[in-house]
C-alpha cells in the first residue's frame, strides 16, 4: 500500500526526468519519492493506531454528550421528584387542616383531649380510652399545652398509625 504512486504522478516525474518506468523508487529523488519513502519508514501498526486514535476521539465525544444527556435527564428527574415532594406535602396539610377543622369543635383554634378523644372516635368508629387519647395527645402535643394546634395536627391515618403502635408496643408488654 505504501508503494502504491498515483499513475499521473508517475508518468510526470518519468516524462521530466530521465528515470524511466524501471527505476527504483528508492533512486528517485523527488518529493513524492520522498513521500513514499517515509511512508515506507512509518511502523506497520502506524494505520491503524492512528485510526484507533480517530475513533477513541470520537467515541470520547459520544461519551461526553452521553454524559451530559444522562445529566440533564438527571436534573429534570430530580425536579420533578421535588415537585411531586412539595404536592405530596400540600395534600397531606390541606388534609391535616381539614381533619383538624372537623376535631375543633368549638371553633377556638386547637383540639382539647375531649375533642380529639370524640373526633377519633367519630372518624375511626371505635371506642378509644381516655389513656390512649392522652399518649396520644403527649405524642403529637409539641408545644406542651395540652392542645394541638393547626401546625402540630396530624392526619388521621397518623393518628391511627399511632394507635396501632400503641397497641402493639401494650401487646408486647403483656407477653413479657
Amino acid at each position: 500500500m505504501h508503494n502504491i504512486i498515483c499513475k499521473a504522478t508517475a508518468i510526470a516525474i518519468i516524462g521530466t526526468s530521465s528515470i524511466n518506468a524501471f527505476t527504483p523508487i528508492a533512486q528517485i529523488n523527488s518529493p513524492i519519492s520522498q513521500a513514499a519513502n517515509s511512508f515506507q519508514s512509518l511502523p506497520a501498526n502506524y494505520y491503524h493506531q492512528r485510526s484507533t486514535q480517530l475513533y477513541a476521539a470520537a467515541d470520547d465525544d459520544a461519551q461526553d454528550n452521553e454524559i451530559e444527556r444522562l445529566k440533564r435527564q438527571a436534573a429534570k428527574l430530580r425536579a420533578e421528584a421535588a415537585s411531586l415532594e412539595a404536592d405530596k406535602a400540600k395534600q397531606l396539610a390541606e388534609a391535616a387542616e381539614k381533619a383538624f377543622n372537623k376535631f375543633d369543635v368549638n371553633s377556638d383554634g386547637e383540639v382539647s383531649l375531649s375533642e380529639l378523644k370524640l373526633g377519633l372516635e367519630k372518624e375511626l368508629k371505635t371506642e378509644i380510652s381516655e389513656k390512649r387519647v392522652q399518649e396520644l395527645m403527649k405524642i403529637f402535643d409539641t408545644s406542651g399545652d395540652g392542645a394541638l394546634q393547626l401546625d402540630e395536627f396530624v392526619t388521621v391515618d397518623r393518628f391511627r398509625n399511632q394507635l396501632e403502635a400503641l397497641a402493639r408496643e401494650e401487646k408486647r408488654l403483656a407477653a413479657e
